[in-house]
C-alpha cells in the first residue's frame, strides 16, 4: 500500500497488455523489509559498495554491532520508505548488524529481531553479490522459517513473583531478574522507560491497567519490545512512543490482554513475524498507521478479539499475515480506515490469505482530518470498513458495518513488484448500512472467484450481486478498476500534499477507565495459545446496530464514482472507471455494428462479440487493431494505438510527479 500509485498504474498498463521492464543494479544490495533484511547474510570484498534500500513502509537503519559503521552515519539519519544509501567496509571480517528500531540486544551481547550478517573478504577473494534486479521475495515454498529465540518455554508459573517497584526500581530491572515462568508484577506509577524482554515464558502484568503507565514522552521507540517465546503482557498502558506501544517480534507464543495503547505513532499493539497468539480485551488509539497490526507470518494462528480501536489511521492492518487469523467480536469506530488485510512485497510471505473477519462492529470509518491521524498507507483506503488488498481465500461475514465514508467492504487486486490477485474471497451475511459509495466494491485486474451474498447491497460494479454470486453465477473480473480508483486517488491526494495529518499525539485521548484483569488471575505463560482459546466461528453473530445510530445518506454515485469526493479521488475515478466504461459502451456499439454489418461467418461474428463484451476495452482494442478488416491496415493501427496512447498519457500526466517522487 505504500506504493499504491505504482501499484494501480502498473495494473492499468497490465490491463491493456503493456509491460514495463526494469534494469538491474551492479551493486551488492540489501533490502530493508518490514522488519527483515533480505538477504539476511551476504559476502562482499573489502571496499566493495553495499547498497541498503528501504522498501518497507516504515523507517529502518543498519548499525554494526561493533559500532564500526552504520547507515545512519552514512545517510545522516534513518532511511525512510524508498530511500537508499551506499557504504563500504574496508576491513575484512564478519559483521553482525541490526536495526536499532526493530532489534534487541540479549544478555550474551548478540542481537535479536531485525538483524543481518555481512562477511567481508580480502579483495582477491570476492564473494557473491546479490543484484537488486534479481531479488525475488520469498514465497510460500522458499520462505525461511522464523528463528526462535528460545525453545525453553515453561508451561506453568514458577510461583515466583518479581514486584516492581517494591523489589526492583524499574520494570526493566524486574524483567531482567526474572527466570522463565516468573511473574513480573508492576505496581501503580508512570514508568518512563522502554522495556525489552529476552527471557522466555515470563508474564509481565500490571496491578491496574489504568494506573500502570509506560510513558515514551514522545522520545522512546517502543513501550514493551519482546523477542522471546511464550511471553504474556497484561493489564497496563503504553502511551506516547515514537514507534510501537506493545511489540512482539519473531516469537512463537504471545498474549496481550487488557492492554491500552494511546498515541503510539506507528502501531499500538503489534505482533510481527510471530505465531500462536492472542490479543484480547485491549484498546488502541492515536496511531497514524494501525491500532492493531499482525504482520508477516505464515500459519499465524492468531486471534484479535473483544478489543476496541478508535481514532487510528487504520483500526487493523495485516500485511502478509496468513493462516487461521481471526479478527472477531471487536469494536472499531472513528478510524480513517477499518480492517485492512493486505499483500505487499515489502514483507515476506505474500500473499495474505485465510483471514476471517466476523462479528465486529465497524462504525463511522473515514473521519475529518483534524480529528484522526493518518499516514499515506492509512489514507489510501480512507472510509472503507473492510479492505482486502490482494487477499486469497478470506471471509468477511456477520459484521455490522455502519457509515463508511466510502465502501463498506472493498476487495481489490494488488500489484507491487508482483501481481497479487484478489481471489476466492467471500463477503456474506453482513449488516452494511450508510455506505457513502457502495456497500461492497470489487476491483481487478485478474480478480476471480470473489463472491458477495448481501441482499439489497449496493455494489461496484453495479451488477456484482448477480455476476459475483456465492451460490450462482460468478464471473471473473479481469480488467475492472472501479473499486480501486478511489484508494488510488486518495494516495495521490496525500502525495501531492492536498491533505496533512494532525501531529503525533494530537488526537483526543480517552479517559483511563478500562476494565482491568484481576491481580490474582491465574498466571499462564503464552504456550499453545491458539488451541487453548478454542474459537468457534459458528457462534458468531452480527452485532446489533447501536441505539440512536443515524445512518448516513448515500453520496451521489454515478456509474460507480462518488462525485462528492475531493478532486483527486474523483479524477482517478473518471480516468480509471468512467473513461473505460465509456470506451466499452461507445466503442462496443461501434465494434458490434462493424462486426454484424459486414460479410463474415457466424462463428467469426460470435467470437468478436464475445471478446468485445467480455473483455472491456481490451476486446475493442483488439478488434480495432486486428478484426476491423474493412479498414486499411494503417487506419487500424492508427485508431487502435491512438486510443491507447491518449489514455496512457492522460493517466501518466496525472501521476507523473509521483513517479519522480518514488
Amino acid at each position: 500500500m505504500r506504493a499504491l500509485i505504482r501499484i494501480f498504474l502498473l495494473a492499468a498498463l497490465a490491463a491493456i497488455a503493456l509491460s514495463a521492464c526494469g534494469g538491474s543494479e551492479e551493486a551488492t544490495t540489501v533490502e530493508m523489509l518490514d522488519n527483515s533484511f533480505v538477504p539476511e547474510s551476504i559476502t562482499v570484498s573489502a571496499g566493495e559498495p553495499i547498497t541498503f534500500t528501504n522498501i518497507g513502509a516504515v523507517e529502518h537503519n543498519a548499525i554494526a554491532a561493533d559500532g564500526s559503521w552504520s547507515t545512519t552515519d552514512a545517510f545522516g539519519g534513518n532511511l525512510q520508505a524508498d530511500e537508499t544509501v551506499d557504504l563500504t567496509i574496508d576491513t575484512p571480517g564478519e559483521y553482525e548488524y541490526y536495526c536499532d528500531l526493530h532489534a534487541i540486544q540479549k544478555d550474551d551481547g548478540s542481537w535479536a529481531g531485525m538483524v543481518g550478517t555481512i562477511t567481508v573478504t580480502e579483495p582477491e577473494a570476492s564473494g557473491p553479490s546479490l543484484v537488486a534486479g534479481d531479488l525475488v521475495v520469498a514465497q510460500e515454498d522458499d520462505a525461511p522459517e522464523p528463528e526462535l529465540i528460545s525453545a525453553d518455554v515453561p508451561i506453568e508459573w514458577t510461583g515466583v513473583t518479581r514486584n516492581v517497584p517494591a523489589d526492583y526500581p524499574t520494570i526493566q530491572a524486574g524483567v531482567d531478574a526474572a527466570d522463565p515462568g516468573d511473574l513480573v508484577l508492576v505496581g501503580p506509577g508512570v514508568y518512563k522507560e522502554a522495556v525489552q524482554v529476552v527471557t522466555p515464558g515470563i508474564t509481565l502484568r500490571g496491578t491496574d491497567r489504568n494506573e500502570v503507565i509506560l510513558d515514551g514522552e514522545f522520545t522512546r521507540d517502543n513501550g514493551v519490545f519482546v523477542v522471546a517465546d511464550g511471553v504474556a503482557v497484561e493489564n497496563m498502558t503504553a502511551r506516547s512512543y515514537m514507534v510501537n506501544g506493545f511489540f512482539w517480534s519473531g516469537v512463537t507464543g504471545y498474549r496481550g490482554s487488557y492492554l491500552t495503547s494511546i498515541d503510539n505513532r506507528v502501531y499500538g499493539i503489534y505482533p510481527f513475524d510471530s505465531v500462536d497468539g492472542l490479543i484480547e480485551f485491549s484498546y488502541a488509539s492515536g496511531s497514524d498507521d494501525g491500532g492493531y497490526y499482525i504482520g508477516q507470518c505464515e500459519n499465524c494462528r492468531a486471534v484479535l478479539t473483544d478489543s476496541v480501536a478508535e481514532r487510528n489511521g487504520m483500526a487493523y492492518s495485516g500485511t502478509n499475515s496468513s493462516g487461521e487469523i481471526f479478527i472477531v467480536n471487536n469494536v472499531f469506530r472513528d478510524n480513517q480506515s477499518g480492517v485492512v488485510p493486505n499483500t505487499l512485497d515489502s514483507e515476506l510471505y505474500p500473499p495474505v490469505n485465510s483471514v476471517y473477519v466476523g462479528g465486529n462492529l465497524i462504525i463511522d470509518t473515514g473521519q475529518p482530518v483534524e480529528e484522526v491521524p493518518f499516514n499515506n498507507v492509512a489514507w489510501a483506503p480512507r472510509g472503507t470498513g473492510v479492505a482486502l488488498f490482494g487477499s486469497v481465500g478470506s471471509t468477511i461475514e456477520k459484521n455490522t458495518i455502519i457509515n463508511s465514508l466510502s465502501s463498506g467492504v472493498l476487495v481489490q487486486t494488488m500489484i507491487d513488484n508482483n501481481v497479487w490477485p484478489a481471489t476466492d474471497n467471500i463477503v456474506r451475511d453482513n449488516v452494511i448500512v450508510g455506505s457513502g459509495r457502495a456497500d461492497v466494491s470489487f476491483g481487478g485486474p485478474i480478480a476471480s472467484g470473489n463472491c458477495v451474498d448481501q441482499d439489497g447491497a449496493t455494489t461496484v460494479p453495479a451488477l456484482a450481486r448477480w455476476t459475483a454470486s456465492c451460490d450462482g453465477l460468478n464471473l471473473p473480473m479481469p480488467w475492472g478498476f472501479g473499486g480501486g480508483s478511489e484508494p488510488l486517488g486518495r494516495f495521490v491526494e496525500y502525495a501531492k500534499g492536498a491533505v496533512e495529518s494532525i501531529p503525533h499525539g494530537a488526537a483526543a485521548d480517552p479517559e483511563l477507565d478500562f476494565d482491568s484483569l484481576a491481580v490474582d488471575a491465574p498466571v499462564v505463560p503464552a504456550v499453545d495459545v491458539f488451541d487453548t482459546y478454542g474459537l468457534d466461528v459458528s457462534t458468531i453473530t452480527a452485532p446489533a446496530i447501536p441505539d440512536g445510530t443515524v445512518e448516513n445518506d448515500r453520496h451521489l454515485v454515478i456509474l460507480g464514482v462518488d462525485t462528492t469526493l475531493d478532486w483527486w479521488p474523483l479524477y482517478a475515478g473518471m480516468l480509471l472507471w468512467w473513461l473505460p466504461l465509456l470506451v466499452w459502451v461507445v466503442g462496443g456499439i461501434w465494434a458490434l455494428m462493424r462486426v454484424w454489418g459486414r460479410e463474415a461467418s457466424v462463428a467469426e461474428k460470435v467470437v468478436w462479440t464475445v471478446l468485445v463484451v467480455l473483455l472491456p476495452v481490451v476486446g475493442i482494442f483488439l478488434f480495432a487493431l486486428v478484426g476491423n478488416r474493412d479498414a486499411a491496415a494503417t487506419n487500424r493501427w492508427l485508431s487502435a494505438w491512438t486510443m491507447l496512447i491518449v489514455w496512457v498519457v492522460a493517466v501518466y500526466l496525472l501521476f507523473a510527479p509521483l513517479f519522480a517522487r518514488a
